[in-house]
């Protein structure tokens, strides 16, 4: 039986702030924003009742109709219950010690090695044991650890790169052939920024005159944004993020990335300013929508905000990640469903049926077809696809892009690491460190947080 006491402490100490939020439908940067506690109904089936909980209202719906068929085919009904991102993090620990979590409840990468390390999680490869052969290995991989699987995958995102088709074919641009090399005096993403920016009078980055302060388009969304940039320009420079739980993005490479990064910002002019995306993530989506950012690169996450924000301005596709001298990298996150181990054990073999359910093909149609977000199983990826290709958008290069996926943050105090690592990250990308300054600092310092 776990010590509640300690894992309360534990958790207080780590400061679970959700910083690495895995992806999530309505989160900006996979942070969730669902609405507040509510229960998301439910009914009691003849063998009993049932507890899930998630943090994103959005999901709500397919999960519903989900669990009707599971409630017709087991004869467990199924309660839900939405607990906002806000305060999810801070809820969990105090249930989980008291002994209140829920049956099943959503879980993100940055932060089940608690979890799992106090003996609350039940190990998947016991409930489900061919089930990981079925589901996205990427997804696998991030949530096995010790020789456990601890949660049964259920939607997942990666990285490519959203362009608006009139503004690229205007500037001769092939979004398809995007790459970037530190080492070179200039590369096609460089070149390709730079067509793309437009001051106030016209001029582009480099031409005599040109004015950064009165820049009316944009080229590429270089900004301090873990899952979208700074992950995948990494891995494709050859840089290693972490390892063993301790980071080492302080590479040559690493630096080297850094520096190229916010060098797209302060140097080469292509990307806003991080005094706004600093301070506002979504400031490029935005800018994006707007119709005045030629490339975006981001996640499916961002599918639905796009897709309602464009309407019919102007037309846009996807392409693959901006390829780096290691080729194109994209970090692949995850939500999962796990399953409470402390629960009375009248209750386990609900659980047990219901995380089998949650990792089959049917339990997780209602998230593809609803457009929620790609599921978690292989076989089920493809209503996702359909969904968007009903609407003109093919989102295959998502599926594409996961087969080369960076490092994502994983480690009992990944949060804790990444809260004291992301202020250094920006004050680079906003020019005041250089990232030989800056980034030996971020590591040492997030390696502290995280050793405490």
């Amino acid at each position: 039986m776990v010590n509640r006491r300690t894992l309360l402490s534990s958790f207080a100490a780590a400061g679970l702030l959700g910083t690495a939020a895995a992806c999530s439908p309505s989160g900006s940067g996979g942070d969730g924003n669902g609405g507040g506690a509510s229960d998301g109904g439910g009914t009691t089936g003849e063998k009993g009742s049932l507890t899930f909980r998630l943090w994103d209202e959005n999901a709500v719906a397919a999960y519903e109709e989900s669990f009707a068929a599971f409630t017709e085919a087991s004869g467990w009904g199924v309660s839900i219950d939405v607990v906002p991102w806000a305060d999810y993090w801070t809820r969990l620990p105090l249930d989980v010690a008291s002994g209140d979590a829920a049956d099943v409840y959503w879980m993100n990468s940055a932060n089940y090695i608690q979890l799992k390390d106090s003996d609350a999680l039940l190990d998947i490869h016991e409930v489900v044991p061919d089930g990981a052969a079925q589901w996205e290995k990427s997804v696998v991989d991030l949530y096995t650890r010790d020789g456990g699987l601890w949660g049964v995958p259920q939607i997942w995102d990666s990285i490519a790169l959203f362009y608006n088709k009139t503004l690229v074919e205007e500037a001769g641009v092939d979004p398809s052939a995007l790459a970037f090399d530190p080492t070179a005096d200039s590369d096609s993403l460089r070149e390709a920024g730079a067509t793309l920016t437009v001051d106030g009078a016209g001029k582009h980055p480099g031409e005599d005159g040109f004015d950064a302060d009165s820049r009316e388009q944009f080229g590429f969304n270089s900004q301090a944004d873990r899952q979208a940039i700074i992950g995948p320009m990494l891995a494709a420079n050859g840089a290693q993020w972490q390892e063993d739980d301790e980071y080492t993005f302080a590479s040559p490479e690493g630096i080297e990335a850094f520096q190229y990064m916010a060098d797209l910002i302060n140097v080469e002019h292509i990307a806003p300013s991080a005094a706004d995306t600093n301070e506002n993530g979504d400031f490029t989506r935005d800018l994006f929508t707007q119709g005045k950012l030629g490339l975006f690169q981001s996640g499916p996450y961002n599918l639905l905000a796009i897709s309602d924000g464009v309407a019919d301005s102007f037309e846009w596709a996807l392409a693959a990640p901006v390829s780096g001298p290691e080729g194109p990298k994209s970090l692949v996150h995850g939500v999962v469903a796990v399953g409470n181990a402390q629960a009375d054990e009248e209750q386990q073999a609900g659980i047990k049926e219901l995380l089998t359910w949650l990792g089959s093909k049917e339990g997780q149609l209602p998230l593809a077809e609803q457009g929620v977000s790609f599921p978690g199983h292989v076989d089920a990826q493809e209503a996702f696809i359909d969904f968007w290709n009903e609407k003109g958008v093919d989102v295959s290069v998502f599926v594409d892009a996961a087969k080369n996926s960076a490092e994502a943050d994983t480690g009992a105090r990944a949060n804790a690491g990444l809260t004291a690592a992301i202020p250094i990250f920006q004050e680079v990308f906003i020019g005041r460190l250089t990232a030989e300054e800056g980034i030996p600092q971020a590591q040492e310092e997030g390696n502290a947080a995280m050793a405490e």
